[in-house]
């Protein structure tokens, strides 16, 4: 043992050795000094915001049977399970997917060769824009559960079981401020489509545009367009809420993986954790980034193109043609002052999640 003088100090080697020996096992596993909550937890904490989403066949589970292998029956294991591609769930999402890509095809119809550039004509086309990002975002969430990388998401996410109890917190908090908004939206968007539905006759085209029906047939397309207003306001609230938890979870995951990072290097530059450890972090929350970005890639498209076009329409009619939307009457106003917000918030929205997950991700 090599002993070195300074004065009055004595350094030895092995001090030393035995010095950076403890500076290595103190920041040691993260998963052995914190207490991790389990994938079924996490998942479990967004059950509320799950459950709400699947009226609208936004979120569906494939249950699995559970199947006999004779080559495992010797060595005592009963049989695997295997996921099921049909269930109730999946046949209800596909079904509604459907239905928003129809009714989007058929806002298309609404074009005339007697349109003439105006307001009708801008509203046309903001409606129809408005329709394609609403089914862009119904197949959003149906990739996101077919391929079960949202569900793999919440349980895979490595997250303290401090943060559970705020993260079931924040589910119930979005629930209800997404069904408040609905009942809010509602309750000034139906007494206008109500009013103004004569005068606007393109919303049930081809019916009543291009195909003369009965009375009756109107009445039933009416009920219809309303309920896809619904359906469609219903989409555009939860699915923006869960990307919201889709980013907040790998956010907060990439800042506890700097965190710990910074924290393992000592004062004088040295790198006192386990690299390894930090290397196999950094593949799993790269490998969310690509799960999440396979279904979130498209509402983010949609949210840009579509939202951008229905902001430029939108402020255009409101400047250059008052006295047809804004100035008609009261309820107009407050509409077309709720669709404004609506497309700047998610305009907004889009980009700061984008935005904010980029930064935290290059500096991982």
């Amino acid at each position: 043992m090599e002993q070195v003088n300074h004065g009055d100090i004595d350094v030895t080697e092995m001090s030393r050795v035995e010095a950076s020996k403890e500076s290595n096992t103190s920041p040691t596993d993260v998963e052995e000094q914190l207490q991790l909550a389990d994938g079924d937890a996490v998942l479990k904490c967004f059950s509320p915001l799950l459950y709400s989403m699947k009226v609208s066949g936004l979120y569906f589970t494939q249950a699995s049977r559970r199947i006999h292998d004779a080559s495992t029956s010797i060595s005592g294991t009963t049989g695997s399970k295997v996921t099921r591609k049909w269930n109730g769930g999946r046949i209800y999402a596909i079904v509604i997917m459907m239905v928003f890509w129809l009714n989007a095809g058929r806002l298309f119809t609404v074009f005339d060769k007697a349109d003439k550039f105006g307001a009708v004509l801008l509203l046309k086309l903001a409606v129809v824009s408005g329709q394609l990002f609403s089914a862009l975002q119904q197949t959003a969430c149906f990739v996101a559960c077919n391929t079960r990388n949202l569900d793999r998401m919440f349980s895979g996410a490595t997250l303290p079981k401090s943060d559970v109890g705020r993260y079931r917190r924040l589910a119930v908090i979005h629930t209800i401020v997404c069904w408040f908004l609905l009942m809010v939206q509602m309750s000034i968007l139906l007494p206008w489509f109500t009013m103004h539905n004569m005068s606007l006759d393109f919303s049930m085209t081809p019916l009543g545009v291009h195909v003369f029906v009965s009375d009756h047939v109107i009445m039933i397309a009416d009920v219809m367009t309303t309920l896809l207003l619904i359906l469609t306001e219903y989409t555009y609230l939860f699915s923006h809420s869960v990307n919201y938890m889709v980013s907040s979870i790998l956010y907060d995951q990439f800042r506890a993986l700097n965190k710990d990072f910074h924290n393992a290097i000592g004062h004088s530059g040295e790198f006192q954790g386990r690299i390894r450890e930090f290397r196999r972090r950094h593949q799993k929350l790269s490998q969310s980034v690509q799960n999440a970005d396979q279904f979130m890639m498209i509402s983010n498209v949609a949210g840009f193109c579509c939202q951008i076009v229905n902001l430029i329409l939108i402020l255009y009619c409101t400047i250059f043609f008052r006295n047809e939307t804004v100035s008609k009457d009261a309820i107009s106003a407050i509409m077309y002052a709720v669709w404004l917000a609506s497309t700047v918030f998610s305009l907004t929205f889009t980009a700061c999640q984008g935005i904010v997950i980029n930064h935290v991700v290059c500096y991982a």
